[in-house]
């Protein structure tokens, strides 16, 4: 189902049954507005941006929206908004950085950080746009180690590699295990090992005991994700 702006700009809200939670009605209100204006042209509000945000619970003495019914509507509107980025486009730019990976494209740190995707069309999905901007910040930081000269991964860019830590609230990937796969992907650049493409795909890690530890999954995702493209190269072989 598709919203229209008509739809959004008529939509009512009810207080929640005893018990339930609710949310602060004028932010909701305020954010529906952004929805229909969006729709119609005068905001740029994304699907992704509908799917995230929070509201704060009502002032004392307030009964405020039931969020059960928010919420509700909230899906829809990032349904019908488009979510993510748009898929042709991202899609197009990743074959230049499999390319430059692999040595037979130029590609430019610069290019890199600059790059814009279209957001994916109104009842479409996309690609989760942190997931993308993640990898293409991985991308970057391995460019500016190799002096914006693309080629492929080496044992020592896996030895250099660095990823921020899990964001307050949330739990990395666990370090130790992390680490230990890297070990072993590092072997297998330097001739040492045996892993393939196939295994990396297939690796999962635990998370951190404690919120706000351990490597941001996103971010290791990422490069996971240029390990296995290389891995899977036709043409590979381990660089010394």
């Amino acid at each position: 189902m598709t919203l229209t702006p008509d739809e959004v700009h008529a939509v009512v809200f009810n207080p929640p049954p005893p018990g339930r939670r609710a949310y602060h009605s004028g932010e909701v209100d305020d954010f529906v507005d952004r929805i229909e204006a969006t729709m119609r042209g005068e905001d740029t509000l994304t699907g992704q941006e509908v799917n995230k945000v929070k509201f704060h619970k009502p002032p004392a003495g307030e009964e405020g929206y039931f969020d059960h019914e928010v919420d509700q509507f909230l899906a829809l509107a990032a349904e019908s908004l488009g979510c993510g980025y748009d898929v042709v486009d991202v899609d197009a730019f990743l074959d230049r950085v499999v390319n430059a990976l692999h040595g037979t494209e130029r590609l430019t740190v610069e290019e890199v950080r600059g790059v814009q995707f279209r957001r994916a069309t109104g009842g479409v999905d996309g690609y989760n746009e942190d997931g993308v901007d993640a990898f293409l910040l991985i991308i970057a930081r391995v460019l500016e180690r190799l002096g914006g000269r693309p080629r492929a991964l080496t044992a020592d860019d896996i030895v250099a590699v660095g990823f921020h830590t899990a964001e307050k609230g949330t739990r990395g990937y666990n370090e130790d295990e992390v680490d230990s796969f890297l070990d072993r992907v590092e072997a297998t650049l330097r001739g040492r090992g045996r892993l393939t493409a196939a295994q990396v795909r297939e690796v999962t890690f635990g998370e951190a005991l404690i919120e706000g530890e351990g490597y941001d999954q996103e971010e290791v995702d990422a490069f996971i994700d240029m390990i296995e493209v290389q891995l899977a190269a036709a043409h590979y072989r381990p660089a010394m």
